[in-house]
């Protein structure tokens, strides 16, 4: 069963970035056929631990996936390093984090104590859900983070390709997500986030969701790609359950660039230790075996990319 803390979050983040149409999709705009359904297949959490990195390594060798975000605090992430400098092709993000979530196993700020201050529990690690960052993160400590997550990846040798958020915490206050998209715009690497138009901010109002004219302005302004659509996988009570979720939002996509998140894992008592949802992540690997999983990616009108291509589609239009 899916805590209520992760209920809470992925409730919020969709409600923050689900999509309608616009008049223009970012397919049509990054140059792709009218109506095309443009697909990135994201895998979130590379770096967590070996089983994750290993479950992204076997999806990566079998064609399937091309595109990942790694955690800078997290205690694998320098084997995710390693790994991602063996396979420069591969579209390889950052996962700016301020949540270290997992009970019995809790990471470290990566900038110093002194800077973190706001941003730690009373063990000293990141705080465990995104209420918590809400309430106590003071803007100016997330900054000083987030930018030595990426000193970290730079100074390892990983260069990311893309920007996206743990748990969605940068998208729950609108001074985070103003941040996030500035760090996004001066690095030149595009962070994950959905056009958000006016028309669709009346609608998040319509329904309670409060979205101040301030982030529709920011999101406006906001100069590089972004995506029409952002799908994660649902939780499931069995295999074939997670098969049919998936098969449903394969079936079922609009045309513009949609990115599917998922957290695939291979099996193993660390795992199992480590997460209480292992058996989501589990089952979010084997999923990709399916043979109708990958016809339903073959369908006509499914074209797979990553976002090296997509930046690269975009500057080639735009002339940087």
């Amino acid at each position: 069963m899916v805590s209520y803390l992760k209920t809470h979050c992925i409730r919020a983040f969709i409600a923050l970035v689900a999509s309608t149409a616009v008049a223009e999709s970012w397919s049509e705009r990054l140059g792709y056929p009218p109506n095309a359904k443009v697909v990135v297949l994201h895998a979130h959490d590379l770096g967590l631990c070996f089983e994750s990195n290993q479950a992204i390594a076997e999806l990566a060798d079998a064609g399937v996936l091309r595109s990942a975000s790694a955690l800078a605090p997290a205690p694998w992430f320098a084997d995710a390093v390693e790994w991602a400098k063996s396979h420069p092709q591969l579209d390889i993000g950052l996962q700016l984090a301020l949540n270290s979530e997992h009970p019995r196993y809790r990471w470290r700020p990566v900038a110093a104590d002194s800077l973190t201050t706001s941003l730690v529990d009373a063990d000293g690690a990141l705080w465990r859900n995104v209420i918590q960052v809400m309430v106590s993160a003071e803007a100016e400590q997330v900054e000083s983070e987030l930018r030595m997550q990426l000193l970290r990846a730079e100074r390892m040798g990983l260069r990311p390709t893309h920007l996206t958020t743990h748990l969605g915490a940068l998208l729950m206050r609108e001074d985070l997500t103003q941040l996030y998209l500035r760090i996004a715009r001066e690095q030149w690497t595009p962070a994950v986030v959905v056009e958000l138009t006016p028309e669709m901010a009346v609608e998040f109002r319509q329904d309670g969701f409060p979205v101040p004219d301030s982030l529709v302005e920011t999101l406006a302004a906001y100069p590089l790609p972004m995506v029409n659509q952002l799908q994660i996988l649902r939780p499931s009570k069995s295999l074939e359950e997670k098969t049919e979720l998936l098969l449903e939002v394969l079936n079922q996509l609009s045309s513009g660039v949609t990115q599917i998140a998922f957290r695939p894992a291979i099996d193993s008592p660390a795992l199992r230790a480590l997460d209480e949802d292992w058996q989501q992540r589990v089952w979010e690997r084997m999923v990709w075996d399916n043979p109708q999983v990958r016809a339903a990616l073959k369908a006509e009108g499914v074209v797979l990319t990553d976002w090296i291509e997509i930046m690269s589609r975009f500057e080639g239009r735009h002339g940087r």
